[in-house]
């Protein structure tokens, strides 16, 4: 089974999507000329340029300059090769046989091969390694074959669909061996990919510069000589800073934010492909939130059309689950909780919960969540519930997230190529990004099965029913899919949205 079968897979679950093909629109630039200095906005939460160790969102648009994937994802969100050009399915899904690109050199000059594959697998399944990504390949890998100079074999303890999809993101990030043995835990500031960018320095806090590749196995594709990440306070600065020039690409902005760019003709907008889903979420596993009488009078309490309205100006899609309507594994049996402030009530009483009792909703330092807070805040406050909202930078946000540090919060998600990429890693018990707390042994049981059988029509029957079990739960409260644009000077050219929401500037030009 060849890499084209998933393509095509894709390609059909996202077609209803308008995915495939998706024009451009006000993107369409004049012809980028070659060199110059692409200069991108970010609201930079980076912690390490290592991919073994990365959980920020905000490095992963580094990371993909740095960086090659075994695999690569397609706007559509198909799969297609990267550093491996071709690859062979055996032993009923358990054994993946990669061919790799001949005269690919890691920034250092040192040769990809096999055995830089099997180098880089193997140090994520280390335990003194300790990377993120551990328990999650764990379950699935068995060993790693080098069976020639650029021929590499992965066996599976079990068939695992989503190995694929798994290899286009941090996990098929392929670092230099001989700089990871240089370097060590210091790696992740002295960055060494085979990607279209090197690395120059990183200032913390102010910004991050890599350099053309001179030697980039597809060179003559790439257009700029620097990218620039520069940090940017909040998205309200970034366009500041994209109006007068000082930066050209922000991203994250939301509808009401455009306002800001109208009449700027040196401006264009695009609206990114699938919205990020919205969410909040708590710990299920400790008071007060172990009580789902709680849980669910919050979810009755809550007015997502009215928070569409505010924050999105009506142009996001209210969500029920984690899955947007269109993909092959898209499921219509999630539980609906309708905004119904008198059953909210209803459902406080059963829990026991007194009129007046306090929670305290964690608030990111960023215009949107503060206004979702703001909103939500309003919203259980009617139903008799006092929140307070407590501010956390969004730099330290997520890290605490992880370290349980933070309880009831927002949050967001974007989609991955293959239904186990999210659904394993926030609702299995051993999900690395499970940081609700959630455990239920039917939705392991459901999430294991899924990663046994390469049937898809199986597969989607195992994920509508997780779906289904995780929206009775509620370990979190779905709010909608974003509407999200990102602002950019109209000399630049070929940065492409992808549905995880991270643009992709590699073969990115600018014109005179």
């Amino acid at each position: 089974m060849m890499h084209d079968i998933d393509r095509r897979d894709l390609l059909l679950g996202l077609g209803s999507l308008g995915l495939a093909g998706a024009p451009r629109g006000a993107a369409a630039q004049p012809a980028p000329r070659r060199g110059g200095t692409l200069t991108i906005g970010f609201e930079d939460d980076t912690k390490t340029l290592d991919p073994t160790y990365s959980i920020q969102f905000s490095e992963r648009q580094v990371l993909y300059l740095i960086y090659n994937t075994l695999v690569a994802i397609e706007p559509d969100f198909s799969l297609k090769p990267e550093l491996a050009k071709s690859w062979q399915i055996e032993n009923d899904g358990r054994r993946y046989v990669f061919q790799l690109q001949e005269g690919v050199k890691f920034h250092d000059g040192t040769a990809f091969d096999a055995a830089a594959v099997k180098f880089n697998i193997d140090r994520r399944l280390d335990p003194a390694v300790a990377s993120p990504q551990r328990n999650a390949l764990l379950p699935v890998i068995d060993d790693v074959e080098v069976l020639g100079p650029l021929s590499v074999a992965v066996n599976l303890k079990a068939p695992h669909p989503g190995l694929l999809s798994d290899f286009a993101d941090r996990a098929g990030c392929m670092v230099s061996p001989a700089a990871a043995n240089r370097f060590g835990p210091d790696l992740g500031r002295n960055p060494v990919g085979t990607g279209a960018f090197a690395f120059r320095n990183w200032t913390q806090g102010t910004s991050i510069t890599l350099e053309r590749n001179p030697d980039y196995w597809e060179r003559d594709r790439i257009l700029l000589d620097r990218v620039i990440f520069r940090t940017i306070p909040n998205t309200t600065i970034g366009m500041q800073r994209l109006i007068v020039g000082e930066v050209d690409f922000v991203a994250g902005l939301a509808p009401d934010s455009l306002r800001q760019l109208e009449g700027k003709e040196n401006v264009a907008t695009e609206k990114s492909r699938i919205g990020r889903w919205y969410s909040l979420q708590y710990q299920v596993d400790k008071p007060p939130f172990n009580n789902a009488r709680l849980r669910q009078a919050i979810a009755h309490a809550i007015d997502r059309d009215r928070i569409n309205q505010i924050t999105m100006e009506g142009q996001a899609v209210i969500a029920n689950g984690p899955t947007p309507a269109g993909l092959w594994w898209s499921s219509t049996g999630a539980t609906v909780y309708g905004h119904d402030p008198e059953r909210a009530r209803a459902l406080l009483a059963e829990a026991g919960i007194a009129p007046g009792t306090a929670l305290t909703l964690t608030t990111p330092s960023t215009p949107l969540y503060r206004r979702i807070n703001q909103l939500i805040a309003e919203q259980l406050g009617a139903v008799g519930l006092q929140v307070t909202l407590a501010p956390v930078a969004a730099s330290e946000y997520y890290a605490r997230v992880v370290s349980r540090a933070i309880n009831f919060t927002p949050t967001n998600w974007t989609q991955r190529a293959d239904p186990d990429g999210l659904f394993y890693i926030l609702f299995h018990s051993r999900g690395f990004a499970n940081t609700t707390g959630y455990s239920n042994p039917e939705v392991d049981a459901l999430l294991d099965a899924g990663r046994r059988t390469l049937d898809r029509a199986e597969r989607q029957r195992i994920y509508a029913a997780v779906e289904t079990h995780v929206s009775r739960d509620i370990p979190y409260i779905s709010l909608y899919y974003a509407a999200e644009f990102a602002g950019f000077n109209r000399k630049l050219s070929g940065f492409v949205w992808m549905p995880d929401n991270i643009p992709r500037f590699r073969y990115a030009g600018k014109a005179a």
